[in-house]
């Protein structure tokens, strides 16, 4: 449970540190707050609700600053709310049982490996964005922004649905 407290407080410290407003500190107080009473009783509900506040919070950040999103500061987030998830879930799931350390070896190398696969998406986006943005007209980025969502989107509903299936 010790290491919940890491991702729970990099969850935190990225909108206060974005946008350090009484609304957010607020918002991210009921987020801390959730996560911890959903770690402690090892309840997802609680800690899902809890993410769920602190991407609100995180939101709100975004809108009170002019500066739009810090690259490093969004991937430093989500890992956090990534890692907070797969912690809770690995801490419930085995929770009184005795783990072997060759499962915990195993578990922390796919942990790793998920991480490395993500930085390198997020450099690989990040390049592939300023590279599209030098030679799209300022115009037309909006455009693309917005389908660049949608398939987003429609990613995570084919992910959602085959994951249904099974």
């Amino acid at each position: 449970r010790l290491w919940a407290g890491l991702p729970i407080a990099v969850m935190a410290a990225v909108p206060l540190w974005t946008a350090a407003s009484s609304s957010v500190v607020v918002i991210e107080a009921l987020a801390v707050l959730l996560c911890v009473i959903g770690v402690q009783h090892r309840s997802l509900a609680f800690v899902t609700t809890g993410i769920a506040f602190a991407t609100m919070g995180y939101a709100v950040a975004l809108w009170l600053t002019a500066g739009g999103a810090d690259v490093i500061g969004a991937t430093a987030f989500g890992l956090a709310l990534l890692f907070l998830m797969d912690l809770a879930e690995f801490g419930r799931r085995f929770h009184g049982a005795a783990v072997a350390v060759s499962v915990i070896r195993a578990q922390t190398a796919y942990w790793i490996g998920r991480v490395a696969l993500i930085l390198g998406a997020v450099a690989f986006l990040t390049l592939a964005g300023s590279v599209l943005a030098s030679f799209v007209p300022a115009a037309a980025r909006a455009v693309i922004a917005g389908l660049g969502v949608v398939i987003a989107f429609a990613g995570v509903l084919c992910a959602s649905m085959s994951r249904m299936e099974t």
